[in-house]
């Protein structure tokens, strides 16, 4: 009787994950296409730096596709004269390359021909909060004050919404490429992992606003949230 009335609670339990999960991950699709169209990189107007958060790194060490389509996306938007600098964050734990993901972004725009001197790396951040932490306090030493994040249609809300918890003034998104272009399981992939980071960002977000009322600094806040 205890053992049946345990699993009638744990599939309960499981029924209510799997309807918040799937909520969840509907509006992760709809943000994606409001971010697609909203934040298309022919909207963007002028700003002082672009921050191009890493997507991901093939076994080989390369860049995947959604690094590749962020690096493209960043590239041309410096063609086009929206930017003055870009700065490439992530690193990548797997491999010993000091220079991490973010180097991989800044040679391939860099194969473009645009030049080296305004291309810069954040080679140490882990997470998306850490991507704009270390990346906004790059900026603003160089004495930058506008910003566009630049990421994948699917990702950019998240990053836009911890840009906001960090204070960040002046900054706006671009959204990359999406994923219209690869298959079923590969966008289900991306948009599931996304709907949970959602859930596990917001715990984040609760912590950081939490000990910052406490009066934590940012930089105590983060040595214990990444």
């Amino acid at each position: 009787m205890i053992l049946r009335r345990a699993f009638r609670y744990a599939w309960r339990l499981f029924e209510l994950g799997l309807i918040v999960f799937l909520i969840t991950l509907f509006a992760v699709f709809m943000a994606e296409r409001y971010a697609l169209a909203i934040y298309a990189p022919e909207r963007i107007g002028r700003v002082d730096a672009l921050i191009v958060l890493g997507g991901g790194v093939e076994p080989d060490y390369v860049l995947n596709y959604v690094g590749r389509e962020r690096a493209d996306t960043a590239a041309a938007l410096m063609r086009a004269g929206r930017a003055e600098v870009a700065i490439f964050t992530g690193t990548f734990e797997r491999f010993d390359r000091p220079e991490g993901e973010a180097g991989l972004m800044r040679n391939r725009v860099s194969a473009t021909g645009i030049e080296t001197t305004r291309l810069f790396l954040e080679p140490d951040a882990r997470t998306t909060l850490e991507n704009l932490r270390f990346s906004f306090a790059l900026a603003e030493a160089q004495g930058h004050r506008t910003f566009a994040i630049v990421t994948d249609g699917f990702h950019l809300p998240r990053a836009l919404a911890l840009s906001s918890l960090l204070g960040g003034d002046n900054v706006t998104g671009v959204a990359s490429a999406g994923l219209d272009d690869h298959g079923a399981f590969t966008r289900l992939a991306f948009l599931g992992r996304e709907a949970l980071a959602w859930w596990y960002n917001l715990g984040k977000a609760a912590a950081w606003s939490l000990l910052g009322l406490a009066g934590m600094s940012e930089a105590e806040r983060g040595q214990w949230i990444v």
